[in-house]
C-alpha cells in the first residue's frame, strides 16, 4: 500500500513538473512574441525617428536657404532704398554747389580785373586763396557726406547716436533751409549705441524726407521738427515729432509694409527699411499721431545692453 502511494505521488509530481515545464515554455513563447512585437515597434519608432531627423535636416536646409534669400532680398531693398535717397542727395549737391561755383567764378573774374588795375599783391593773394579754399572745402564736404553715406557696414559697431543724427541733419541741411524747416535737437551726452551707423543715418534721412513731404503736401506754414533722446535701462529712445498734419489713422498699421505708399512717386520702401534696419540692430520703431503731426519712436539698444544679450 505504501509503495502504491509513493508511486502515485511520484507520478503526480512528474505530471506537475511536466505541466509546469509546459507552462514555462508557453510563457517563454508568449514573452518571445511580446518581445518581437515590442522590438518591431522599436524598429518602427527608430525608423520614424530617422525619418523625422531626415525631415528636420531637410527643413533646416530649406530654412537656411530661405533666410539667405530673404537676406539677399533685404540687402537689395536696402540698396534700392539707398539709391533712391542718393538720387535726391545728388540733386541736393547740385543745388549746394551752384552758389559756391558762382562765387568761384566771380573770384576768377576778379583776378583778371585785379591784374588789369594792378591790384594783385600778397594781401590780395591771401584773401583770394582763403575764400577759394573755403568754397572748395564746402563742396568737398558734400562729396564726403555722400561717400560716407554710401559706404556699407558689414559689421555692427559702437557709434554715437547724437553724432549720427547730426550727420543726417548735415546731409539734409539744404532741404531744411530751402523748405524753411526748423529743427530742435535736444540731447545730453554721447549716447553710445551698437549697430550699423550708415544704415541708421539712412533711417533718419527717410524720416526727415517724410516730414518734409508732409509739410509740402499739407501746406504747413510754421514747419517744426523736434528731436529728443530719452533712455531706460536697455534702450535709447529717439522721438521725432513734426507738425506736418499727421497720418491717416486707417493707414497706421500699413505704413511699415513693403511697397506701401501714399505718395504719387513714392517707392514704399523708406519706412519698411526703417523697420528692417532697426530690427537688425535689435531695436524697433513705432509711429503715432500727435495733436498736429506725426511722432516716430525709435528704440536702439545701448552698447552694454546689446553685449549682455549677445553673451547670453
Amino acid at each position: 500500500m505504501i509503495k502504491v502511494l509513493i508511486l502515485f505521488f511520484l507520478t503526480l509530481i512528474s505530471i506537475l513538473l511536466v505541466f509546469e515545464r509546459y507552462l514555462s515554455k508557453k510563457k517563454l513563447r508568449d514573452y518571445e512574441k511580446r518581445y518581437q512585437v515590442l522590438y518591431k515597434r522599436y524598429e518602427d519608432i527608430e525608423s520614424n525617428n530617422q525619418y523625422v531627423e531626415k525631415v528636420n535636416l531637410e527643413l533646416m536646409k530649406r530654412i537656411h536657404t530661405e533666410k539667405q534669400k530673404y537676406s539677399q532680398k533685404d540687402h537689395k531693398l536696402i540698396q534700392q532704398s539707398r539709391l533712391a535717397a542718393m538720387g535726391e542727395m545728388i540733386a541736393n549737391i547740385g543745388y549746394q554747389w551752384r552758389q559756391p561755383l558762382n562765387n568761384l567764378s566771380l573770384l576768377i573774374q576778379d583776378v583778371s580785373e585785379a591784374q588789369e588795375f594792378d591790384e594783385i599783391n600778397d594781401e590780395y593773394i591771401t584773401r583770394l586763396t582763403k575764400e577759394s579754399m573755403a568754397l572748395i572745402k564746402h563742396m568737398s564736404r558734400s562729396i564726403n557726406d555722400l561717400r560716407k553715406f554710401y559706404q556699407q557696414n558689414n559689421e555692427k559697431t559702437a557709434f554715437s547716436l547724437p553724432e549720427a543724427i547730426e550727420e543726417a541733419l548735415s546731409i539734409f541741411s539744404l532741404n531744411l533751409t530751402n523748405y524753411d524747416i526748423h529743427v530742435h535737437f535736444e540731447y545730453r551726452g554721447q549716447h553710445s549705441v551698437f549697430g550699423y551707423q550708415n544704415e541708421f543715418i539712412q533711417v533718419f534721412l527717410h524720416l526727415l524726407m517724410n516730414a518734409r513731404d508732409a509739410f509740402v503736401i499739407n501746406n504747413v506754414k510754421n514747419r517744426k521738427i523736434c528731436i529728443k533722446i530719452d533712455e531706460d535701462e536697455c534702450f535709447y529712445m529717439i522721438e521725432i515729432i513734426d507738425n506736418g498734419g499727421g497720418m491717416d489713422r486707417s493707414l497706421l498699421d500699413k505704413i511699415f509694409h513693403p511697397y506701401f505708399t501714399t505718395k504719387t512717386n513714392g517707392t514704399g520702401l523708406g519706412l519698411f527699411m526703417t523697420k528692417n534696419i532697426l530690427e537688425s540692430m535689435n531695436g524697433s520703431v513705432k509711429a503715432e499721431n500727435t495733436g498736429d503731426g506725426a511722432k516716430f519712436l525709435l528704440f536702439v539698444p545701448k552698447v552694454v545692453a546689446t553685449e549682455t544679450q549677445e553673451t547670453a
